[in-house]
Parts: structure tokens; sequence; C-alpha cells
């Protein structure tokens, strides 16, 4: 184990749903490259985004700006519904390059990376016969950055829920998020011991919760073994950092285990969302364009 890596959960109610049905006023600089720039040179920069049934009404042009302008090592994509539409995406992204799983023919999970700093060694989906817990199998990427080497779990959780726990209904949304975590959690604990993982996507439920209805606890009651790196933003969220403003939601999250925990202590690195709407000039046109979701990343500095 490494060093150990106090994390304080709070407990706290969510803030009322809000309505975004007005565009969001921007600075005039808001549409410059720079503003969705996420990635450096000598960091590792991992990002989180779900594309809304791509390319359902996609803007591709847009989109393919946006991917290079976020300038990360690896982007885990949710709901890719058209595999050529994604790998054709891909191709026409300098130095990217992408992987998409076969586990489900919809709603597919994805990666691209950048193959100039990043080696794939292997990439294949897991409990892939738990559609319980999982309508989208868990789907890993093995790389190597710099000479290290990383394990991302790529995961679309079931969406939906009233924050109510039903322990009598095995279908209950909620019930089968938390037996989601609790399964990865055991997957990761028994197969992917001393390696250095990443737990990220949309995982359709907030993390700073009570007890009583919070599915992430096989994790958050480890504090030594595992962090949310986005807790920060989930313990305040406002609608600037959240990633699912349209109800004010924090919901696509990223995990790391305790291997990366010395790392994410480091100067430069953290956690954020990033306003990709920033891109297209307002939440309105990014909303019905690109996602409903904004991408999140995390920088780890060595």
């Amino acid at each position: 184990m490494t060093k150990r890596k106090p994390v304080i959960i709070i407990l706290m109610t969510l803030l009322a749903l809000v309505s975004c049905g007005k565009n969001t006023v921007l600075n005039p600089d808001d549409n410059d490259p720079t503003a969705i720039s996420f990635g450096t040179l000598n960091t590792l920069d991992i990002v989180t985004w779900n594309l809304k049934t791509f390319p359902e009404g996609t803007d591709l042009a847009s989109l393919k700006q946006m991917i290079s302008a976020l300038n990360a090592e690896v982007i885990a994509f949710q709901e890719i519904m058209d595999y050529n539409a994604f790998m054709d995406l891909a191709a026409e992204i300098p130095y990217y390059s992408a992987c998409v799983y076969s586990a489900t023919d919809s709603y597919r999970l994805a990666y691209m990376y950048d193959t100039r700093s990043v080696t794939v060694n292997n990439q294949y989906s897991i409990l892939e016969n738990d559609s319980n817990p999982f309508p989208r199998p868990p789907y890993i990427l093995d790389i190597t950055w710099n000479n290290n080497n990383y394990i991302l779990i790529n995961n679309h959780f079931k969406a939906y829920g009233d924050n109510y726990i039903d322990e009598n209904d095995s279908w209950d949304e909620e019930m089968r998020r938390r037996l989601a975590c609790q399964k990865l959690e055991n997957y990761i604990s028994t197969t992917l011991q001393d390696k250095k993982v990443i737990v990220l996507g949309d995982l359709n439920d907030q993390i700073a919760e009570p007890d009583d209805y919070n599915v992430f606890l096989s994790f958050l009651h480890k504090p030594e073994e595992y962090y949310f790196a986005d807790m920060p933003i989930a313990l305040s969220p406002t609608y600037s950092t959240v990633s699912y403003p349209i109800s004010l939601s924090h919901i696509d999250h990223i995990l790391i285990t305790n291997e990366l925990f010395s790392d994410f202590e480091n100067a430069g690195s953290y956690c954020r969302t990033i306003l990709a709407e920033n891109w297209m000039l307002s939440w309105n046109t990014y909303s019905s364009t690109i996602s409903d979701h904004r991408p999140v990343g995390i920088r780890i500095s060595q």
C-alpha cells in the first residue's frame, strides 16, 4: 500500500433541481480553444465524457476540434451508438486512435488515446454475465505512459432512481448501482492488486450523499484504498462545476486506487469538470449538438 490519503465524507442534502432554459452568458474569449484545453506535455491527463447517443444530432466537425483541443492522453467515452461513425471520427483526429468494445450493440463504451505518448497493452470487458448491476459491462484499457502501467476501467451505470434503495427489489436502480460498486470493488481488490487503477465514467449517482442511499459505500468506506478525485466538486456543487448541470448534479466520476495517491498529491495534480460548452458559446448549443454531460478530467503529475 502507498501512503494514505484521508477522505472526509460530508453528508449533505443535495440542492433542489434547477432549470437551465436559457443560454449561459459566457465571456467573449471563451470560444478560444484554450478555454477547454486540459492536457500538458508532462502530465498524464485522462478524461471521461458521455457523448449522449453519439452520433445522433452530433456536430461532428466541432466534436473533432474539441477532442483535439482537450489534449488528453486518454478519453473514456460513453453512449457510443454507432461503432463505424466513432472509428471514422477518431481516424480524422491527428495522433489519436480508438478502441470500442463489443459487449453491447448500442450505448457502447469506448476510448481514444494519443498514440504519441500512450501504448495500449490490452483492452477487454469484464463482468459480462452480470447484466443486473452492469447493463453495460465495465471496459478496461491497460496502458503504458511514461514507463508506468495504468489500468483504466470505463463504466456507464444504470440510470434513474428515487434516492431510495429498495432492499426488496433487485431491479431497483439504486440497488443495481450499489451492487455494481460492490462487484467492481471486489474485482479490483482481488484481480488488480498493486495496480494503478483509475475507475471513471458516467456512474449516474452522487458520491456525497447520506449512507442511507449512497451506492458508493464499497469505495467510500475504504479511504485507505480508494479516493474519488472529484469529491471536492461533489461536496460543493455549483452550476459551473458539476458534470450534469441540467439538474445541478455531479454524476460523472473519477476514482483512483491508493497506488496513485502519492502521484495525485504532487503539485500540479487535480481533477475538474471541463466547461466544454465554452467552445460552442452557449450551453443550449452544446447540449443540443454535443452532449448533456460535461467531460471530467484528472491530471496526474509524477
